[in-house]
């Protein structure tokens, strides 16, 4: 015989089955993983793999283009709005504003491709030939009209490179042995150059200066024997008197140009030590050089490249022992930092904008700012041929 609830039992189950039924059901939650976070998201990309170009813009990927061959030259417009770039036998643009792809030229994929933008953007004018052993093969000289959308010959038949837009409107072209002065429009010849002599010949970013060395056979009267020389000159682009920079005993090499002209940095040697190198930078407007930064006596710099806007200075430094690295020396620092590496071999590096660099190795890229108060590096994950900000 079951013993009977006593009335306070019954009380304790009512209140627990009325409590019970009130309260809600309680589940745990399952956290769902999160999507990986892309290193391109908040940028529009080029992206070059190994049969094609597409434009990723973080969100929406566009068509791919089908070309094979590595990445050759690379220039962006001025106002940054727009890439050129090689990839094998294909000269290839693509628009920063909407990411289409507009094809220039194409032709055997071991094309050499040169190229220069007009000062306001407006044009691209480029050279292409196809290597004969040691000589210029069959090419020509094409100029982009961006406004218009469309690609036409210059009419040289002589030149397959080009090196500038002049101030006034002419093109600086060239072939191994001369360089030209040349109308726009139909390649009429404005005057010409015997560079036979000129060596690493670098036209400003303005197309306003030309800097070249010199390289001939001097006669050292004391010694009574001509002696190699090797002399940095720079002169205007439309003709004038060259103007002697920094003589043989320096070593002058490696000219790159401040982007808008008006200074251009190389290294020297010293006299006493040809080891010993150091930036110099030589003022257009009053003819001086000085150093970057004063030269070590146990490291070497050399390869100076600015960027965009003028305030960062990346160059190779080299110790005694042979050890190298990038370091970048910013406008107001007194000092030079170092550049964080990939651990592959570096094929190439090139601005895309005054704060950032990419870095291509043989597989992939890598972006390195300098926006911060250190230089940062991120794997892009994909071999990348330009960046756009995805606001922009």
């Amino acid at each position: 015989m079951s013993r009977p609830w006593s009335l306070s039992a019954v009380l304790f189950m009512s209140l627990l089955m009325a409590a019970c039924a009130g309260a809600p059901m309680v589940v745990e939650e399952v956290p769902v993983p999160a999507e990986p976070v892309s290193p391109l998201d908040g940028y529009r990309a080029v992206v070059a793999e190994q049969g094609s170009v597409v434009v990723v813009n973080g969100t929406n990927d566009g068509q791919p283009f089908s070309t094979t061959g590595a990445i050759g030259y690379v220039s962006g417009s001025p106002d940054g709005s727009a890439v050129v770039f090689a990839k094998g036998g294909s000269l290839l643009a693509v628009s920063g504003d909407d990411g289409s792809i507009n094809v220039l030229s194409e032709g055997a994929e071991n094309r050499v491709y040169s190229g220069a933008w007009s000062r306001d953007g407006a044009r691209f004018h480029f050279g292409y030939y196809v290597p004969a052993g040691d000589a210029m093969g069959a090419g020509g000289i094409g100029t982009w009209d961006l406004a218009a959308d469309n690609v036409r010959s210059v009419g040289c038949s002589a030149s397959k490179v080009v090196l500038a837009e002049v101030p006034n409107g002419s093109l600086l072209v060239r072939n191994e042995d001369t360089i030209y002065e040349v109308a726009a429009d139909g390649c009429g010849t404005l005057r010409s150059v015997d560079a036979r002599k000129l060596h690493h010949v670098s036209v400003s970013p303005d197309g306003g200066q030309v800097a070249y060395i010199l390289r001939e056979l001097v006669y050292n009267r004391s010694e009574r024997a001509y002696e190699p020389d090797s002399t940095l000159y720079i002169e205007p682009s439309s003709g004038g008197d060259p103007v002697k920079v920094v003589g043989d005993k320096y070593a002058p090499r490696n000219l790159s140009w401040r982007p808008d002209g008006s200074e251009l940095l190389f290294d020297v040697g010293s006299p006493d030590d040809a080891a010993q190198r150091a930036i110099s930078v030589y003022t257009v407007a009053d003819g001086r050089s000085t150093y970057l930064m004063p030269p070590s006596a146990s490291t070497a710099a050399t390869h100076a490249s600015m960027s965009p806007d003028g305030q960062h200075v990346v160059y190779l430094q080299t110790a005694d022992d042979g050890s190298r690295g990038w370091q970048v020396k910013s406008t107001g620092s007194m000092f030079s930092q170092s550049l964080p590496m990939p651990d592959a071999q570096v094929t190439s590096m090139y601005w895309v904008d005054g704060n950032a660099m990419i870095m291509r190795t043989q597989d992939t890229s890598y972006l390195v700012s300098l926006a911060g108060a250190s230089p940062e590096i991120t794997d892009l994950e994909a071999p990348i041929v330009w960046l756009w900000s995805a606001g922009n």
